[in-house]
């Protein structure tokens, strides 16, 4: 189905529900708890962001207020949010909403819109009941058959009158079946991984590594969203969200590294679109130009390096990306002879990092040609 956002039309969320509440919690240690479903057992709902917002199972004859099912969840200190179908209970600090619209397709449609504005209530802004129906979307609008947006102010889902599409998200959901990813690449064919050969590199001597804008995500619109918003996270590449230009600020180039200096600490993704970033975190340019299988690869390394020797409050990454970050890398060789750069741009001994090799041994993975 065709995805064009420009005959879009902007709704606040509390608006287009009917109830939002916060759910009678439920201590878990207080329950007989099961981490697989089984007869008498429901879903215990927390604000984990793993499994679908599922903790494990209780027993249900062992609380009073059993929730139903079709129901979108927020947990409202972390943003997290999921649809519940079936019965449920909750812990702490969940938040409820119900819809006369809402299943189980439009509610991943929706979900997915309102995860791209968690951002703005993450790290020390509650998912509050108030800030959840300020929440703004974009949202499909029902046209008649020649083209024209129909309006009806009496239905109250916007001052202009504009009626969500609820039936093409419904469909556009169920269209998005998928066949399994496949690969022309055979394992049999990657490069063989031996690393006694490589030399120490410091990160600033192969990569411009420089902090981010810096930006607070309550000082971004979504008006007429043109870049991209990067944030410590470790989900969707780290962007958090699509944003407005904002003034004075210039947004980093697409191809570019972003590089969580906290939070999900050392996330480094490549970045496809020209970017803003959150607070702390870090950019990483490439001097020369590099492919992205070759940058794919030193991401995994940055990734691999700051799990062993960084953590936040003890060695803390943003003291040391632009000073002594060291990568060990494949080197450039002639013959057996490791070449030397006689101007030791990259090193002080004159190694050169062999980008090729490192692009080579990317593309030999099983699915890389998905890239």
């Amino acid at each position: 189905m065709k995805f064009d956002v420009s005959t879009w039309k902007p709704f606040r969320f509390g608006a287009l529900i009917d109830e939002i509440y916060k759910a009678k919690a439920y201590a878990k240690v207080e329950l007989t708890v099961c981490l697989s479903k089984g007869e008498g057992y429901i879903p215990f709902v927390s604000r984990t962001e793993a499994n679908n917002g599922v903790d494990c199972y209780v027993l249900a004859e062992e609380v009073q207020t059993i929730e139903p099912g079709n129901a979108i969840v927020i947990g409202d200190t972390t943003a997290t949010v999921s649809y519940q179908g079936s019965s449920f209970v909750t812990g702490d600090h969940i938040i409820v909403i119900r819809a006369q619209w809402l299943n189980k397709y439009v509610a991943m449609f929706i979900i997915s819109l309102l995860q791209r504005e968690r951002f703005r209530y993450s790290y020390g802004r509650a998912y509050l009941k108030d800030s959840i129906e300020k929440t703004r979307l974009l949202l499909p609008v029902k046209h008649d058959e020649n083209g024209i947006v129909i309006t009806d102010k009496e239905a109250g889902f916007s001052a202009e009158g504009y009626l969500p599409d609820w039936e093409w998200m419904e469909a556009y959901i169920k269209s998005l079946h998928y066949k399994p990813l496949t690969t022309a690449v055979k394992k049999r064919n990657t490069i063989p991984f031996l690393t006694d050969n490589w030399k120490e590199f410091y990160l600033h001597r192969i990569m411009d590594a420089g902090m981010g804008n810096g930006i607070d995500a309550i000082l971004t619109t979504g008006d007429n969203p043109k870049y991209n918003y990067v944030t410590r996270e470790s989900n969707g590449n780290g962007v958090a969200g699509f944003v407005d230009a904002i003034e004075g600020e210039e947004p980093f180039p697409a191809g570019a590294l972003s590089l969580a200096l906290g939070g999900s600490l050392g996330a480094c993704f490549i970045q496809k679109k020209p970017f803003y970033t959150a607070q702390n975190v870090a950019v990483l340019q490439e001097k020369e130009p590099l492919s992205i299988y070759t940058k794919l690869f030193l991401a995994a390394l940055i990734r691999n390096e700051c799990k062993i020797k960084y953590q936040a409050f003890g060695r803390e990454l943003n003291a040391h990306f632009r000073k002594d970050f060291i990568l060990k890398l494949p080197v450039l060789h002639n013959g057996k002879d490791a070449v030397i750069d006689k101007d030791y741009k990259y090193s002080d001994e004159g190694y050169v990092p062999d980008w090729q090799w490192m692009e080579y041994y990317i593309k030999s993975l099983p699915y890389s040609d998905r890239i």
